[in-house]
Parts: structure tokens; sequence; C-alpha cells
């Protein structure tokens, strides 16, 4: 039987025949929509090593999905063949299928062809770089494990989080994130075998820059390959070529305000998260409750005379975007103190963006915003909340003034549980040294796409998580305008 090769699909309705490998399977799913399932959605491999994207509607999905499995040989016919999506690239075809009611997907029990088991797409770090804030693409990376930083055993609400710090080469580390499922089955896979990976590599990742700072978020396409150092035969480690060592992935402690002011002042600067809950008392309107940053990378605009000038992004006509930054005064039992909340965790609180708060009027040295405290805001005075706090070196100086917060949560209590830690993990378990992959791709020019939106949609709330942190680093001055003030006595 002759079988049509990927690469010469063109756009219309296809009856040839393809045999595929089934490289990744995942769900497309809109988080605007309480996570309603859009798509199954898959990255399929021929003999020749072209890669295209396949897309089953939410409708079809259940007659195609038992039969499904990756790593698995296909044959493929009466599909629609569609010009590739110019956003979230997966792969380098110009085309991508869609399965319809007439498509046959039939699994084969062997094949005499040799199809790839695995293809990715490694960038090099400038040219990552280079793709951020850019939507054009989904990149691969390939990184030794540096350091991990998991709140999986927190027990709060929200979302769960894993960072990892994978290094690219001899002076260039990144922070990779992946959020609730994704960091569960991530964290379950280091559970299970039990020892630390040396390299990892991970698929499609979103890369986005903030405030200078490049950040890899993973996206509902994202998978993980672990490779672990091959066991000796004396019952030792081969650790030659690796000097990477995993933090501990501690759990979250939760401090009274009065331990934590008395924590700035004893000890030794450092970059620690705390958990706190307290009541909001005030919301401080000296600097204001929001600034004018850029649409970009969130930090404060410059004004110029008939303009708006951001540095990170070194754009002199920059799109402002009113942002919020509000100094919260709370209190508990045992003391008050400052929490300063950035424009991503206090849009979560008060289900309102700041942009539709208040608005920008005028443009550069004119520019005006809304002097008046939103009701959003003042609503939250007198209720309680836990605030996750991230702690930096300038906390522990002498011109102090705040706590940054990094995730807010309806306050609870919150149950003990045993901290996770992957370095503390006994060397033990099966050698799953695993060969690196058959197919590599490499370059930039890449063409095909993806049909729906799923990554996107995911990855656009990702990256959103991650604008605090960036933010946070620089100690931007609000819009001092505000002075309309809510207080609970």
């Amino acid at each position: 039987m002759a079988f049509t090769l990927l690469n010469d699909l063109r756009a219309g309705r296809c009856s040839n025949t393809a045999e595929v490998r089934l490289l990744r399977l995942w769900e497309a799913r809109n988080i605007n929509k309480g996570g309603e399932l859009m798509s199954l959605d898959m990255l399929l491999i021929d003999e020749n090593s072209t890669v295209v994207h396949g897309t089953v509607s939410a409708l079809l999905q259940l007659r195609f999905r038992q039969r499904m499995m990756e790593g698995s040989v296909y044959t493929l016919s009466g599909l629609d063949v569609t010009r590739s999506s110019p956003k979230y690239w997966l792969s380098d075809a110009p085309v991508a299928i869609r399965f319809n009611d007439g498509t046959e997907f039939e699994k084969l029990a062997m094949t005499s062809r040799t199809i790839p088991t695995e293809h990715f797409r490694f960038r090099p770090y400038d040219q990552i770089l280079g793709l951020a804030n850019t939507g054009r693409q989904l990149p691969d990376i390939m990184g030794e494990l540096s350091a991990i930083r998991s709140t999986i055993t927190d027990r709060i609400p929200g979302a769960q989080r894993i960072m990892l710090n994978l290094r690219l080469g001899s002076d260039t580390t990144v922070c990779v994130s992946i959020f609730d499922s994704l960091a569960l089955a991530f964290h379950s896979k280091l559970d299970v075998y039990g020892r630390e990976p040396r390299i990892v590599v991970v698929t499609a990742v979103n890369p986005k820059l903030v405030s200078g700072k490049l950040y890899l978020n993973g996206t509902s396409a994202t998978t993980f390959t672990c490779y672990y150092p091959r066991r000796l035969p004396s019952g030792g480690t081969d650790q030659s070529g690796s000097s990477s060592k995993v933090v501990h992935a501690q759990k979250i402690e939760p401090m009274t305000v009065s331990e934590l002011n008395q924590f700035i002042f004893t000890a030794d600067p450092q970059i620690i998260e705390f958990l706190c809950t307290a009541k909001v008392t005030e919301i401080q309107l000296d600097e204001g409750w929001c600034y004018i940053g850029c649409s970009t990378c969130s930090k404060k605009l410059i004004r110029e005379e008939t303009s708006f000038t951001c540095v990170p992004c070194n754009e002199t006509n920059a799109v402002a975007k009113l942002k919020y930054r509000v100094i919260f005064s709370v209190s508990d039992d045992t003391g008050a103190a400052a929490f300063l909340g950035f424009d991503e965790e206090v849009a979560s609180l008060t289900h309102v963006l700041a942009s539709d708060a208040a608005h920008i009027v005028g443009i550069g040295t004119n520019a005006q915003v809304d002097i008046y405290l939103p009701r959003s805001l003042a609503n939250l005075v007198g209720s309680t909340y836990t605030f996750q706090l991230r702690l930096k070196d300038f906390n522990f100086g002498p011109n102090h003034r705040s706590f940054t917060i990094s995730r807010i949560f309806p306050a609870r209590d919150l149950a003990p549980k045993q901290t996770f830690s992957v370095s503390g993990l006994e060397d033990g378990g099966e050698d799953t040294d695993q060969s690196i992959p058959q197919s590599v791709a490499t370059g930039l020019d890449v063409r095909a796409g993806i049909v729906n939106n799923g990554a996107d949609q995911l990855t656009e709330a990702d990256g959103a998580r991650m604008a605090h942190e960036a933010v946070a680093s620089g100690e931007d001055a609000g819009e001092a305008t505000a002075r309309k003030k809510a207080r609970v006595e």
C-alpha cells in the first residue's frame, strides 16, 4: 500500500493515507470558561521526521480518544488539511490537520517503516529571548537542573506552581514555571524516581520577558523528560560533568505579623517566602493605588512631553496601561504591617482590572488618573486573607517599609503536611538512563502553528502569574494622586 508523506499534504480535504506516529497528546481547554474542553490536540510524525499539529474537536474527541496512545503508529486518512495558524507554532510544517466525521485513524500492531519516537525543536538562549512576548512559537529547551521551588505541599487553594532553574550554558540559567495539573504531574514523577535528574527536557514553553527578565511558562502542550545519572556497578552514581545541586523544594511556612517583623531584623538578607493570615485594616493612599505601566512589561513608564517611554522595552512610544500598586495595612493579634500588592494579585482578588477601575486621561506629562479609591478596593477593608509574601534582600535594609505579596488566598487554617524535598530523597529505584532523542530540529524559521488557541489561553494566564515577581523586584512608585481613605478602626 502506498502512503503519502506529511510534507506532501496540501490545504483541503485529503483522502490519501499516511502512516504516522503519535508523538504527544494533550487537551486544549478554555480557562475562561471553567476549563471547558475545546479540542484534543496532538503532534504526529512520519518516516521523514516531518511533524504536523493535529486537532480533534470536542464533539469528535470521544470517537477517537480511546484508541490514541502516545508512541503508537497509526494509519491516517480522510482528514482536513489547513494552513497553520501564525500563533504559537509547535512544528515546522506549513500545514495542520483536523479530524472530521470521515477521518480514519487506525492503530498498527507493527510497521516496516522507521519512524522517530521523539522530535524536539531546541532553540539557543538568544533565539528564545527574541521570541519572548511575540506569541509566534513554543520552543523546546534542554538544560541541567540546578534548583527547584514548589508550592504543592502548602495545602492552600488556588493554582499550584513549580519553578525549575535550568542551566543552558556556563553563564545562562532560565526559570521554567509550570502550574496546576502539570506541576502535580512533575512532582509525582520526581517522587516516583526518588532521586534528582541531571538533565531536563521541557517542550512547548511560552517565553515571556517581564521587566527585562526571561521567564519560560509551561503550556497545555508542555511535556517533561528527565535524564538521570547512570548508576555505577559499585553502587555509586556517575556525577562526571555535572555540578547541579537541587535545592530543597520546601513547604512555605506560616508566620504571624509579629514574627515577620522580627525576622527581617534578626535574619541575614535572603530570598524567602512565608504565609501570613491577616486582616486588611486600611488601603494606604499616600503613594496612590495604581501607576501608569507598560502594557508589555508592566514597568512604570517615564512621562515625556507627548508620549510615554519604557526603558526595559527600549520603547519611546510605549502603550500605557493602568496597573495596580496597592499598599495594604494589615494586622493580626500579634501586630501590624504593610503588605504591597501588584497588578495580578490585586486584580485576582477584586476581579476588576486597574484599567477598568480608573482611566488614564491625557498623555505624557499631562496624563492624569482618577484620584478616588475604587469601590472594589474599598470593599477589601475589613476582610481577612492568607497572604503569600516574598522577601528579598531589600526587605532587610533600614528603609524597609512593606512585604511584597506574591499570592492571596481566602483565610483558612493551614494543615501541616510533610515537606517535599527533592535532594533529600535517597538515590534508589530503577536506572532510567535514556538516550538522547532520535530527531532534533534546530533553527528559527518555523511556520507550523496551532489550529486553536488552547495553548494560548493557558499560557497567557501563566505569564500573568509571573509578572508580579518581576514588577516587585523594582520599587515602582505609584501615581501619587489618590487621597480618599478607607479605614476599619
